[in-house]
């Protein structure tokens, strides 16, 4: 797959829904490493400081520093980054009918999966890291695969001639045998679309115990199909009509394959002269195969016809990857890579098999005894980082995103404001001191809902941007004020636009207008619109990830779920129908779950500082009984860099409808960085619970759950969300620290219990976030670059819209949402 000077490798990575395994896998990993690596001399270290800003973290003490430039003049480590377009094509489809006729003796229409056409191939991409830590080889790499799109139809069938092949199970099949008489019988025509998804990531350890060519690791790969088709009763029924009786019926049966295990191979390059490399990999592996099984029928004209079911296995599967590779050294240290890749998957399920079982409730048998093939070819460049250093701890102190007093000691707040004081922009009261700064964070967003695709330029407002006026004066010794005044600035927000709209709401928000006032020995208190205690506590990182990034639905968040099972509909199959709508904040637990600005009173009580690192308490009250406190701690301590941060929070704001809200929240974040070996990690938690009074059947601000889920209509249940990101942060180049990383989020009964998600009411649901990103600091110019991508699947079911709420629960089945981005932010 990849390869550089020394034979470093990857290939593959991916999610599922619910994907707990890989998570497990990958701290195992992380931990086992932890150890090896082993402990270090003891040796306090002071903190950093407490930067309040989104996401930066200033640079660390004199001991940290001196650390560092012992150990950038020792020799340099080997590594490379390897970056490949990727075109993969899969090998044939079985064939399977798609019809069947409607009595034995009967003529018909026959259709099979043959008439599914399109391109077999699609694009990709490939990144690939590699590097040498306390002399072993290592490689993180992850790949993305464009899903394969085919798609068919044919009209025309004739009248009582033809019928949808799982039409005749159906006929016989108890409580559900009126489906049989519905728009899957007697059809005009049928529509076909057919998807297929593959992607994955692994880590390697590169020449074992000193094995020359040996590649050892850990893999994960997900590959998955979709089928699903329209049957269309009538001529007139033919989309795009959509009237409200259209005699049309939706069926699908969904295969997910997540696959973990370990491999084994070999892989090397060769020299030939001076300017071209041959060699490659083969890589063997054996997973766990998790399987899981969605089959659905809906129909549009009648409410009480609609079936889904959902199976689940685990099966031993099988991998074999081959990559030939050449390579040509286009400068020093650069070289442009050609490659093959042969990818072969055994024991996995395929969904066209499965087509004829749909309307079989009774038949629970996932059948993933089927073999995959796809082959193809990349084309990239290889940078050879062959003096990479660890970590710099130069992430830039950038003025903050509240007031920058609240957390440093006496003495720093005197020189702080010495530095104002000299500030030239002055207006006013000339003895008040004015510093204006801020940042501007664009970036190009594209996304994929699994029928439509688009590219937007957006503001990131992860990180939003921005216009800070900051100011200070001293006082007396010891007393010293001061003010901000922020302005948020969106042309278009990143969670403001959808599939139907590429515009914002080009708005500037006020953030923060208030005034401190501090004592070196008292502490702080702040009054006006800012931060609460418990603002920017999941956001703690030393890692150096995108800025925000825990924070997840702000970016797509506004992006409507789509039904997986409604192809060939358009904006039809989206979610966004009345009391039914749902967005991805939504099912993500709302478009933020850092705690907002509000108008408070705000304390924060002198930093407590020793040997243990610092420590700062903070608590806020106000705007209708809201209130939080929160405690955050940061050390650096010999080779490793911590910070942790915890809060808890009651709102008690009034809802909608008369309705009141009483939600809490506990919530916090950790990230810990070994500074001589580059390795992160950083995780994010929240626990909301629901204690008003709201009939609402959204959750914006639903306290109680619909009367379909309960009827004495109990409070909601609590909602779980975590973010956890772990990966790689060195410096490369001078310019500043790389930080590579993978993310993986997961969120449980964010709409349980309301009216979401198309259905009646939600009994269970649950999203998976899966991310792969690079975050490149330009340390002069005051500038982060970052790009990564995205993918979201989601497990819900409930009682169908479409029946009485006398019927049994049944998955809903959402297409994946996807996401790509890349931009900039940089700041003045």
């Amino acid at each position: 797959m990849r390869s550089v000077r020394n034979p470093l490798y990857a290939g593959d990575y991916r999610k599922c829904r619910g994907f707990r395994p890989v998570i497990g896998g990958t701290s195992a990993i992380m931990v086992a490493f932890l150890t090896l690596i082993g402990p270090m001399p003891a040796q306090a270290a002071g903190d950093d400081g407490f930067d309040a800003s989104d996401v930066d973290d200033s640079t660390a003490n004199d001991d940290i520093d001196q650390s560092q430039a012992a150990l950038k003049g020792q020799a340099g480590t080997s590594g490379g980054l390897t970056v490949e377009g990727l075109v993969l094509r899969r090998s044939d489809i079985e064939t399977v009918p798609l019809t069947a006729p409607n009595a034995p003796a009967a003529a018909y229409t026959l259709v099979d999966s043959t008439v599914l056409e399109g391109k077999d191939y699609a694009p990709g991409v490939r990144v690939s890291l590699q590097a040498e830590v306390l002399g072993q080889g290592i490689e993180f790499s992850a790949f993305y695969l464009n899903p394969i799109s085919l798609e068919g139809m044919r009209l025309g069938f004739g009248s009582s001639t033809t019928d949808t092949a799982y039409y005749l199970p159906l006929k016989n099949a108890g409580s559900i045998a009126d489906m049989a008489t519905s728009n899957s019988h007697n059809t005009y025509g049928l529509i076909a679309h057919h998807e297929t998804k593959l992607y994955g990531a692994e880590a390697n350890l590169a020449q074992p115990l000193g094995i020359p060519g040996l590649i050892v690791g850990a893999r994960a790969i997900y590959f998955g199909e979709h089928l699903t088709t329209t049957s269309i009763r009538r001529s007139v029924d033919t989309p795009p009509s959509a009237s409200g009786n259209s005699q049309r019926d939706h069926a699908g049966v969904r295969m997910d394959n997540q696959l973990v295990g370990v491999q084994l191979g070999l892989q090397h390059m060769f020299d030939v002269g001076d300017a071209m490399r041959i060699g490659g990999s083969v890589k063997g592996g054996l997973y766990s195969n998790f399987v899981d099984r969605n089959r659905t029928v809906n129909s549009e004209n009648r409410v009480d016809r609609s079936w889904e079911g959902s199976d689940h296995d685990r099966v031993f599967a099988q991998g074999v990857e081959i990559n030939p590779r050449i390579e040509f050294k286009l400068a020093e240290g650069t070289y442009l890579t050609a490659a093959g890749q042969f990818l072969w998957l055994n024991n996995v399920g395929t969904a066209v098999p499965h087509y004829d079982t749909i309307g079989v409730p009774e038949n629970h048998d996932v059948r993933a005894k089927d073999d995959v093939f796809f082959y193809g070819g990349s084309l990239g460049m290889t940078i050879a980082l062959d003096q990479s250093s660890p970590t710099s701890n130069s992430l830039p102190n950038f003025p903050s995103a509240v007031p920058s007093m609240l957390n440093a000691s006496g003495d720093d707040i005197d020189e702080r404001v010495a530095e104002l004081e000299e500030s030239t922009a002055r207006k006013g009261n000339s003895g008040v001191s004015l510093t204006i700064s801020g940042w501007i964070n664009r970036m190009v967003m594209a996304w994929d809902d699994g029928v439509k695709k688009d590219v937007y330029v957006v503001d990131n407002v992860a990180s939003r941007s921005r216009v800070n006026f900051d100011g200070a004066v001293q006082i007396a010794r010891g007393w010293s004020a001061g003010y901000l005044l922020s302005l948020g600035l969106d042309d278009t927000a990143s969670n403001d636009v959808s599939q139907l709209t590429a515009q914002g709401d080009n708005q500037i928000e006020v953030r923060h207008s208030a005034w401190w006032l501090r004592n070196s020995q008292l502490g702080t208190v702040t009054l006006g619109l800012t931060s609460t205690a418990t603002d920017n506590i999941i956001l703690k990182d030393v890692g150096g990830i995108m800025p925000g990034a825990a924070n997840m639905a702000t970016i797509g968040g506004g992006f409507f779920l789509r039904r997986a099972d409604y192809y060939g509909q358009g904006d039809s199959g989206l979610i966004i129908s009345g009391a039914y709508t749902t967005p991805l904040n939504d099912i993500i637990a709302g478009a933020s779950v850092d705690t907002l600005r509000r108008n408070v009173i705000r304390y924060d009580a002198p930093r407590l500082s020793g040997q243990w690192g610092n420590v700062d308490l903070s608590a806020a009250w106000g705007e209708d009984d809201f209130y939080d406190v929160a405690l955050e701690h940061g050390i650096n301590y010999d080779d490793w860099k911590f910070r942790f941060g915890a809060g808890f929070l009651r709102d008690l704001d009034e809802g909608s409808g008369g309705g009141h809200r009483d939600r809490r929240e506990y919530k916090g974040s950790a990230s810990l960085l070994h500074i001589p070996t580059g390795l992160f990690g950083t995780v994010a938690y929240v626990h909301r619970t629901f204690d008003g009074q709201n009939d609402s059947n959204q959750v914006t601000f639903g306290e109680n759950v619909v009367i379909e889920y309960d009827a004495s209509r109990p409070n909601r249940p609590p909602t779980d969300y975590l973010y956890s990101a772990f990966g790689l942060r060195r410096q490369y180049w001078s310019i500043g620290d790389t930080s590579v990383y993978g993310e993986y989020g997961q969120v449980n009964d964010a709409i349980q219990g309301m009216r979401e998600a198309g259905l009646r009411a939600v009994f269970d649901s649950s999203v998976s976030m899966f991310g792969a990103a690079i975050c490149q600091d330009i340390d002069d110019a005051g500038m982060d670059l970052y790009a990564g991508v995205r993918i979201y699947s989601f497990d819900t079911q409930g009682l169908q819209y479409r029946n009485s709420s006398s019927s049994p629960l049944a998955p809903a089945p959402l297409s994946d949402l996807m996401f790509g981005y890349a931009g900039s932010r940089i700041k003045f």
